[in-house]
C-alpha cells in the first residue's frame, strides 16, 4: 500500500480545519442574527404585558362599584378617570392604578392612553369595555381591549 507523504497530509488536515471554521462561522451567524428580532419579540411581549395589567387593575376597581356608580362624576371623584370629563368614552390616561407606584397608561407606556367605554345591558348591568393604546418600540399603534360586567348580570 503506498504511504501518504506528511507534506500531503497537512494539506488535508488544513482544508479539514478550513470547513469547521466555515461551518462554524455559518452557525455563529445564523445565532446571532436571532438576537434582534428575539429582543424586539421581548419588547412586544413587555408592551403587552404592561397594558393587560393595567386593564386588569382598571376592571378590578370597577368590579366594586355598583352599576349607578358608573357615571363621571362618581368615577372622577374616586379618581378613576381622568377630571374634567363629563362624556364617553372616559379617558384615564393620567390616573394611577395605585398609590404606591404610579402606574399609569401614559407612565408605562409610550404615548399610552386608557379609555373606559360603558353601555346598559339586561338586568340594570353594565358593559365596560376597557381599551389601552399606545406606540411599540417599533413606531407601530397598538391596542389591548378588555371588558367587565358590573352588576347582576353574568
Amino acid at each position: 500500500m503506498p504511504r501518504r507523504s506528511p507534506r500531503r497530509d497537512r494539506g488535508v488536515f488544513f482544508l479539514d480545519v478550513l470547513a469547521a471554521v466555515f461551518v462554524l462561522a455559518l452557525g455563529a451567524a445564523a445565532f446571532y442574527s436571532l438576537y434582534p428580532v428575539l429582543d424586539r419579540s421581548e419588547k412586544i411581549a413587555h408592551e403587552h404585558s404592561v397594558a393587560s395589567q393595567l386593564a386588569s387593575k382598571m376592571s378590578e376597581h370597577l368590579q366594586l362599584l355598583k352599576p349607578s356608580d358608573l357615571n363621571a362624576e362618581t368615577l372622577s371623584g374616586l379618581h378613576l378617570i381622568d377630571d374634567g370629563q363629563y362624556g364617553q368614552p372616559f379617558s384615564f390616561t393620567n390616573i394611577p392604578m395605585d398609590d404606591a407606584s404610579l402606574y399609569s397608561p401614559a407612565t408605562m407606556l409610550k404615548d399610552g392612553e386608557g379609555t373606559l367605554t360603558i353601555s346598559d345591558i339586561a338586568a340594570g348591568s353594565k358593559k365596560v369595555l376597557i381599551t389601552i393604546s399606545w406606540t411599540s418600540t417599533s413606531g407601530k399603534s397598538q391596542t389591548f381591549t378588555t371588558g367587565t360586567i358590573v352588576g347582576g348580570y353574568k
